[in-house]
């Protein structure tokens, strides 16, 4: 037994689970996780595939101390788990099985937490305005939203997992992320490749989705219905801008923003389809500047691109009628309109406090289905029509202090998490976005990671050359040094 206890409480080198441990650090692991979510859709094992995976990520915090190993898990229970279209009461019968990742979550915090405490750092300045939405959760509504509503089961799961949930994870995983605990490579490029595998799965699933379709895809050649089309289009929007980032080091990356937004066109997504296109267009044009190794390439890649679209246009616009005509129709936006509405007659009802996150007053607008809010579906009248000028206070202070802490942070991947930030954003525009828990989770870990780390500054300026006009110069430090060389001293390239 106590051999046991020191394999598990050894996280070093010599630790007899360090060759496992290194393995659930490793792209063959990440593989292996996504061909699992790849089959689960495969045979349609939503509900158990969730569960299997929940197993799996269970037993990756016993085995492990590096909590970095479990996000893919946590990424692709978010992606697939949403298939399961009006399927409450089939988890809730899956409940008393929670204890096991709850127990997972609870050793791995207990046992693997930061025992030297000189090297304990104490939490960041994105904690208060955490702790000020978590209260503002809890105060919208006050005054006018039924007793009922407000202490629903729905309305108070998410007013914890939108509010304490992120705050308690941030406090459990914070001294988690210590140098020393990636075993394979540097944690900006490990984060980057999680981000890239859970782009393949999505794009893998849509390919599934159409391929299960076929006869009906050639029968009648147009975009096909996908229930979770916004959902995947919002991961891809958060995820892109990592494989971006890892174009640079290895080039074949480059085709994954490409694939995943010929994906959300495939998908159907109003919003994926605009917004995720101004993203990718924007990420692209940086790319072009700042790449220069590969710049020919990306412009090459691109002009086939565009050149095969321009060629291929007729039918291009008749796949597209069905996301076109949903574009273009006045019905389409009713209720959008409807809510923005309702969200201002909200907001002067009770000006102070909202109506509340658990106000299901607005369901002969858009019925929510079950266990689900019912949304303004926008992050701005979500604000102000749930939380009156309480959330706008402490919401816009959240925002003030994120863009700060963003800019504080000169490095290519500081850049990186802010497109990945914006893409949420803007998704949040046209659907609940920001409000989602697993969106919500996913982003801050993010931020809990640019602030937990050091990464190298990027030096960016104008030059005038004699004979060459203005040119744009781009230059990164090296990355900092770390006690353990396997992974501080990789090569940039």
């Amino acid at each position: 037994m106590s051999n046991v206890i020191t394999a598990f409480r050894d996280t070093g080198k010599t630790s007899k689970l360090y060759p496992v441990r290194r393995f659930f650090a490793s792209d063959a692991f990440c593989a292996a996780l996504v061909a699992m979510a790849f089959v689960i859709i495969c045979f349609n094992w939503i509900i158990p595939g969730a569960f299997a995976m929940a197993i799996v990520l269970s037993v990756v915090l016993i085995l492990s101390d590096d909590v970095v190993s479990v996000f893919l898990p946590i990424m692709l229970i978010a992606s697939f788990g949403i298939q399961a279209d009006d399927s409450l009461w089939d988890y809730m019968a899956l409940a008393p099985l929670a204890a096991i990742p709850i127990f997972a979550i609870l050793f791995h915090a207990i046992y693997y937490r930061e025992r030297d405490k000189s090297k304990v750092e104490r939490p960041g300045a994105l904690l208060l305005p955490m702790i000020l939405i978590s209260i503002t959760n809890y105060l919208g509504g006050i005054g006018t939203i039924p007793k009922e509503s407000y202490f629903s089961a729905t309305s108070l799961i998410y007013m914890f997992a939108l509010g304490f949930m992120i705050v308690i994870v941030y406090f459990l995983v914070y001294n988690h992320l210590g140098e020393g605990k990636n075993y394979t490579e540097r944690i900006d490029l490990r984060i980057s490749k999680i981000a890239c595998w859970l782009m393949v799965f999505l794009i893998l699933a849509v390919l599934e989705g159409y391929v299960e379709r076929w006869a009906k895809f050639i029968a009648d050649p147009g975009i096909l219905y996908f229930q979770w089309r916004n959902n995947a289009s919002t991961l891809f929007m958060m995820m892109m801008p990592f494989a971006f980032y890892m174009s640079a080091r290895k080039f074949r990356y480059i085709l994954l923003p490409f694939l995943a937004y010929a994906a959300m066109i495939f998908l159907g997504s109003r919003g994926g389809l605009i917004l995720g296109g101004i993203e990718f267009l924007v990420l692209l044009i940086v790319d072009l500047i700042l790449d220069k190794k590969h710049r020919k390439y990306i412009a090459a890649i691109f002009a086939v691109i565009f050149l095969s679209f321009l060629f291929l246009f007729p039918q291009i616009e008749k796949l597209m009628a069905y996301t076109l005509g949903r574009m273009t129709s006045a019905d389409q936006y009713s209720i959008r309109l409807g809510l923005w509405r309702r969200s201002i007659e909200d907001f002067r009802h009770n000006p102070v406090f909202g109506m509340g996150l658990g106000y299901m007053g607005n369901r002969d607008i858009h019925p929510s289905k079950a266990a689900s809010l019912c949304w303004y579906h926008s992050s701005l009248p979500q604000v102000w029509g749930s939380f009156g000028i309480v959330g706008l206070l402490t919401y816009g202070y959240q925002m003030i202090v994120r863009w700060k802490f963003l800019m504080s942070k000169h490095s290519m991947f500081g850049f990186t998490v802010t497109a990945s930030f914006l893409g949420l954003e803007l998704m949040s525009l046209v659907n609940p976005g920001i409000f989602a828990m697993f969106y919500l989770l996913i982003i801050s870990m993010e931020f809990f990671i640019l602030e937990r780390y050091r990464f190298p500054e990027i030096h960016m300026k104008l030059v005038s050359e004699l004979g060459a006009g203005t040119q744009f110069t781009f230059s990164e430090d090296d990355f900092p040094a770390t006690e353990d060389d396997e992974y501080s001293t990789l090569d940039q390239a």
